[in-house]
């Protein structure tokens, strides 16, 4: 009863009248970071944009101090991932899909010197990395603008660092995705879950960790999902829990979901 009452209050459009103590409250003591909603559809302009081509200026800075990763990633072990496929000598594809920050592909160069990273976000994420590709002369390094632009490439290894929940018209994506990948693809930080009981292949939530923000995103039930990918000739590699945050549950979804995770799939193309 707790959490169903706790849902309708963070659903409400009216959740940040709250006084911000009773809303801190109820973050400490119930960690409650998504709440269901009946919503069919991701809002237009769901997802704000996060960052600056000055702060990634400023990433680029501290990496070159540290010459490691700077900022936050939803995968700490996608390096040893990746040097368990490849080669550090090794010329393949990296499609970072929603990629945000600067310092993944310095990293991701600094361990393997002949990748062609490739990048794709919205349009003023992609516009900072054209400045940054610019300004630093960055090498094997392509920004892509839009979807159909994907069907030029193709790719050894796409990431999706807990970026696919985000985006409404994910079935085009996958669609495109499955047609440029040659082996890998990874999808990490991601939401699933077993059974619903309305019997709906997603359902949309309310992530209620960002408050007053307002962000919404899909869950995804895991059968209907890994299907496209076994219709086309993909196998499942593994399926992991997320380990970045042990704070999230789903408590508030017991009478709505079954062992709904956030989860790490990698799947690979069947030769």
């Amino acid at each position: 009863m707790k959490y169903s009452f706790l849902n309708k209050i963070l659903v409400s459009g009216k959740v940040n009248l709250l006084p911000k103590f009773i809303l801190r409250k109820i973050k400490k003591k119930y960690k409650i970071y998504f709440v269901p909603t009946h919503l069919k559809h991701l809002p237009i302009n769901n997802c704000p944009i996060p960052s600056t081509a000055a702060a990634q200026e400023s990433i680029i800075q501290n990496f070159n101090t540290t010459k490691e990763l700077v900022s936050f990633h939803t995968c700490p072990y996608l390096l040893q991932l990746l040097t368990l496929i490849f080669n550090k000598k090794e010329k393949f594809n990296f499609l970072d899909f929603g990629g945000e920050n600067i310092d993944f592909y310095l990293y991701l160069k600094k361990n393997f010197k002949n990748v062609n990273y490739y990048i794709i976000n919205q349009g003023e994420i992609n516009q900072n990395f054209i400045y940054l590709k610019s300004k630093y002369n960055l090498e094997n390094f392509t920004i892509i603008q839009n979807l159909n632009e994907l069907s030029n490439y193709n790719f050894d290894f796409i990431n999706f660092g807990s970026v696919l929940q985000y985006i409404e018209n994910y079935n085009d994506v996958l669609e495109k995705i499955i047609e440029v990948s040659k082996k890998y693809i990874f999808f990490s930080a991601t939401h699933f879950y077993d059974k619903n009981t309305a019997l709906s292949k997603n359902i949309v939530v309310k992530q209620t960790n960002a408050l007053p923000e307002k962000i919404f995103c899909y869950f995804f039930e895991f059968e209907s999902f890994i299907k496209k990918f076994y219709d086309n000739k993909f196998k499942l590699v593994f399926k992991e829990k997320n380990k970045t945050d042990d704070n999230i549950h789903y408590k508030n979804f017991e009478n709505l979901l079954e062992n709904t995770n956030y989860t790490d799939v990698l799947i690979v193309k069947s030769i």
